[in-house]
């Protein structure tokens, strides 16, 4: 019989996150999973009801019905991968490959006069930019972007519309485009329009992955599938890709550090197994937030982050000394 128990935690953003978010503080849990075999692994459960997500307190209350949403099946294969790792006395992080990190920025105030060139010289090459609240300021931030000469990635999490999103990617400056590595989401799926897009640029699909039609897609009407282990079959992703000749690239889910911690692991892992298939991964998230006792120990070097000490996923005495909630049954 398999024992669950649950932690609650709060993160508390530094500024609006993205799009459809502001800063409000956001809430989620760290579950121990406990088999009958004897294993015991950790994971993260933070969902985002404003990409769609059913909320904490639902997926808890399925849970305890014995029903699983997406997002819970994930912890429990991520939890099971921690559990192994941890019996073996092993790192999850000893397997994999180097890999870099785009940068997040969730904010255009933080673009003070030397702010790219000071990433430039810690070793990041690409900028993620989450877009959609002010297009006209945006597609003027990004000029000074790909002057720098750093890869753009831009993030709409689908709050455009195919109108609005030629007309922006029609008012950028020539000079930005090729910078231009892909676009996330630019608006509700669709294969038609996302076919359009496609002629204008790279396009990548995130949270609108479980609207596309794989089993009817003729040609994938995008280039990048984003890998998010805490919402998405790794496995089943990673032959979508092949399938459709698709790039990939692995990212955290704006979580806890445990979360960030697992994702991080996957990337390299993957990177290792799979070569230039794995573009930089997205896994530098606990920057949006304030720091607590899981992030402070999330050490990077540039865009590396380094291994988290401890078995399995790391965290190893503050995950122990966290009050536990067992999970009962209803």
């Amino acid at each position: 019989m398999i024992q669950i128990s649950y932690s609650p935690y709060s993160l508390q953003p530094l500024q609006s996150l993205n799009a459809v978010a502001g800063a409000a503080a956001r809430e989620g849990v760290l579950l121990k999973i406990e088999w009958a075999d004897g294993l015991k692994g950790y994971a993260d459960l933070h969902p985002w009801p404003e990409l769609g997500d059913l909320t904490l307190e639902e997926q808890l209350s399925n849970l305890r019905r014995g029903k699983m949403s997406a997002q819970v099946e994930q912890c429990f294969w991520l939890a099971r991968r921690d559990a192994q790792a941890r019996k073996e006395g092993k790192s999850l992080f000893d397997g994999g490959e180097k890999l870099k990190n785009n940068f997040l920025l969730s904010d255009f105030t933080a673009l003070k006069p030397g702010f790219l060139d000071e990433l430039k010289k810690e070793g990041f090459t690409t900028l993620k930019i989450k877009v959609g609240r002010n297009l006209q300021e945006e597609a003027g931030v990004l000029t000074h972007v790909a002057a720098a000469g750093m890869k753009i990635r831009l993030d709409f999490n689908a709050v455009a519309t195919w109108q609005i999103f030629e007309r922006f990617m029609g008012s950028l400056p020539a000079t930005v485009k090729p910078s231009i590595e892909y676009v996330e989401d630019p608006f509700p799926f669709d294969i038609a329009a996302w076919s359009e897009a496609k002629k204008l640029v790279k396009i990548a699909v995130d949270n609108q992955y479980d609207k596309v039609p794989w089993e009817k897609l003729q040609k994938a009407p995008f280039d990048v599938l984003v890998i998010k282990p805490a919402k998405i079959d790794v496995d089943k992703a990673l032959a979508q890709c092949k399938q459709w000749n698709l790039k990939a690239t692995v990212t955290s889910y704006m979580d806890h550090a445990v979360g960030i911690a697992h994702a991080a692991a996957i990337a390299m892992e993957l990177k290792k197994q799979h070569g230039e298939m794995i573009l930089e991964a997205g896994c530098l998230t606990h920057r949006q937030f304030k720091m607590d006792m899981f992030s402070a120990e999330l050490n990077t070097q540039g865009p590396y982050l380094l291994k988290v000490k401890g078995r399995g996923v790391g965290f190893d005495k503050l995950l122990e000394g966290l009050p536990w909630h067992q999970l009962k049954r209803s």
